[in-house]
């Protein structure tokens, strides 16, 4: 075909060679008719190739532009003419089949890449992938949290600036308190290194460990209270019926002790039913931490929670500062008792000052506050440990149980520092309700 085409555009063109031939024999002349046979020439032969090419772009070039459009990443191109027997048509074939082939691996690579960004979204742990030069290339919302800033603001911060320096020296695997921007608490911390496209980085993992810690905790003070509770009340109950049966051998009225040894047996006795009672009352209400029942979820609106806890107070102190209409998804009852706890201490802490109950929506979670105006948080990191308490006669359970309680329900329980004044905010976070 190849021939057929050149020699066609020889035969279209010879008359103009032929011109030219004659001119050059006899003589140069003038520029100006050498430049018009030239241009006959070119025209000649410029029309002859559009003719015998139909008009269309060469193959080559068809290939060319194919070629172009996979370089550019745009697999969903074909090449036309694959049924051709020629050695074009083989030529197209094979390049639909590659772009087919990497329109498949295309698709597979984002749809991994799809499912490795919602895995990451659904870890607890914050993920931060490094650069060789120690930028930070990769962070999922974890790790957004915890550092309380935007991917778009953390993306291409060193670590050092981001704070997260010191935890590359911690032997991987360890668990270790660490204070972040977003949050506090004690952390797994694993690091390892990275490989792509011939380059070294560094990845970091940094996995929550304080509810998990806490739970191993409480689920060893659940132990020893109910080994505690068997072992007192089995010692206890004895001694108060003995106390009933010496009461009862004393002397009646038709007998006659001396004064000074009834006084004392009968204020004995009495000591000893006293501090076994009290002992008793001691031992049960610690024992609540062990019989806490499983959560039963429900719907529940928070401002008729909160406005039912503040009325069972009946307190001028304690004031209800109504937020947006939201539901949670909890166990109302232990909920009324978690708030009772918060707004018991908050009173008792801020004396005669005003007492704040509020609500607010954050994200898919509700936010309740009670806020005081006391002295502050106590210097210590113990407030939500069981049998810990800072007041005269306090059993230290409170605060323990109600976060036991909001954990059980998916939540959290901490308390914070005011900042626009003195004080403290006990702050309870749960789940939305569905729908709300």
């Amino acid at each position: 075909m190849r021939s057929r085409v050149a020699s066609g555009t020889f035969l279209v063109a010879l008359p103009a060679l032929m011109a030219l031939g004659g001119v050059l024999l006899v003589g140069m002349p003038p520029s100006f008719a050498e430049a018009a046979v030239l241009f006959v020439l070119v025209a000649v032969l410029t029309v002859a190739a559009g003719r015998f090419t139909g008009g269309r772009p060469s193959r080559m070039q068809t290939v060319v532009n194919l070629l172009e459009a996979l370089r550019e990443g745009d697999y969903g191109v074909r090449a036309s003419g694959a049924e051709r027997p020629d050695d074009f048509g083989d030529i197209a074939r094979r390049f639909n089949e590659l772009a087919v082939r990497l329109q498949d691996e295309q698709r597979g690579l984002q749809e991994s890449l799809q499912l490795l960004s919602k895995t990451l979204a659904a870890l607890d742990g914050a993920v931060f992938a490094f650069e060789r030069d120690g930028r930070l290339r990769l962070v999922n919302p974890a790790g957004e949290r915890i550092l309380a800033r935007p991917a778009a603001e953390l993306l291409g911060a060193e670590a050092s600036a981001l704070g997260l320096s010191p935890l590359f020296e911690v032997t991987s695997g360890d668990i270790v308190p660490y204070a972040f921007a977003g949050q506090a608490g004690r952390w797994q911390v694993g690091h390892a290194t990275l490989r792509s496209r011939s380059q070294e980085g560094r990845l970091l993992v940094v996995q929550p460990m304080e509810r998990a810690l806490r739970e191993e905790e409480a689920q060893a003070f659940r132990r020893l209270l109910r080994v505690l509770s068997h072992e007192i009340t089995n010692s206890m109950t004895p001694i108060g019926s003995m106390v009933e049966t010496l009461q009862g051998l004393l002397p009646g009225a038709g007998r006659v002790l001396d004064d000074d040894v009834d006084a004392d047996l009968r204020h004995g006795l009495d000591v000893i039913g006293q501090r076994s009672a009290a002992l008793q009352r001691f031992i049960g209400h610690y024992a609540q931490l062990a019989r806490l029942p499983p959560p039963q979820p429900a719907t529940v609106d928070v401002a008729s929670l909160c406005e039912r806890v503040a009325w069972l107070f009946d307190d001028a102190r304690i004031r209800v500062v109504a937020g947006e209409a939201v539901s949670l998804r909890g166990d109302r009852d232990q909920l009324e008792q978690v708030l009772i706890n918060l707004l018991r201490n908050a009173v008792e802490a801020g004396g005669e000052e005003e007492v704040l109950l509020s609500w607010r929506r954050l994200d898919a979670r509700v936010v309740v506050e009670v806020s005081d105006l006391g002295p502050g948080l106590p210097a210590s990191g113990n407030l939500f440990v069981p049998f810990f308490t800072t007041k005269a006669h306090g059993a230290g359970i409170g605060l323990a149980l109600s976060r036991q309680i909001v954990e059980a329900q998916d939540g959290t329980l901490d308390l914070h520092a005011r900042e626009s004044a003195r004080g403290v905010v006990a702050r309870m976070t749960l789940p939305m309700a569905e729908g709300d």
